[in-house]
């Protein structure tokens, strides 16, 4: 089977193809980045709208607290209890602060390690383009070393047949030669035995008149 031979045209088209591809690829990771970046503005919003919740409720904390001292300074002997229960009270509104600033933390590291994941599927997706684009860069070359090869090949084949032409040319002149040689030896000899013929003949002939003379016979006249 033939091996196909990738044209300048379509060469270009594929360069053409693969810069469009990366121009894609970058356009989908700058919307990623300024996705992030909204996803980065949102979270800093919350936590900003969450401490200035907190910072309220202690303040309200703190104002039941110094408004709870001054009850308890006024009712001291019958507070114990209720002071008790709002220590235990307080207590569990820190330990639900503290809950709630644990899950906001684990929210924020949740986001963190979703980004760092999004951000080394995105560099292994680059990573994986860029070995294909290898990859095709050296099947490319491989190709363009085979089609050297074979026409390097290819040239010292047909080298080779054109001097089996000229040697198969120089045998037929050397024939030609040959013949010519037999034709021109041939010709000399013909001339060669018509010559001899005729002065045979005319030796021939003039012993028959001199024989005819000889005897007193007048050759026929014409």
């Amino acid at each position: 089977m033939a091996e196909e031979i990738v044209s300048k045209d379509q060469f270009n088209e594929f360069v053409k193809r693969m810069e469009q591809g990366f121009h894609h690829a970058d356009q989908r990771h700058n919307d990623l980045l300024v996705m992030i970046d909204q996803r980065f503005a949102q979270a800093d919003q919350r936590h900003n709208d969450l401490l200035v919740m907190i910072d309220q409720r202690f303040a309200q904390a703190d104002q039941r607290h110094n408004d709870l001292l001054a009850l308890i300074d006024q009712r001291f002997a019958q507070a114990d209890q209720r002071h008790n229960d709002l220590l235990a009270l307080i207590d569990q509104r820190f330990a639900q602060a503290d809950q709630r600033f644990a899950q906001a933390d684990q929210r924020y590291n949740d986001l963190l390690a979703a980004m760092n994941q999004r951000f080394d599927q995105v560099d292994q997706r680059f990573a994986q383009v860029d070995q294909r684009y290898s990859d095709l860069l050296a099947a490319m070359n491989r190709r363009f070393d085979q089609v050297d090869q074979q026409r390097q090949e290819d040239r010292q084949a047909m080298m080779q047949q054109f001097q089996q032409v000229d040697q198969r040319f120089n045998q037929v002149d050397q024939r030609f030669a040959q013949h010519e040689t037999r034709l021109v030896s041939m010709e000399n000899w013909m001339r060669t035995t018509f010559v001899t013929l005729g002065i045979v003949a005319f030796g021939v002939a003039a012993q028959l008149f001199y024989t005819l003379l000889r005897f007193g016979l007048k050759p026929l006249a014409p």
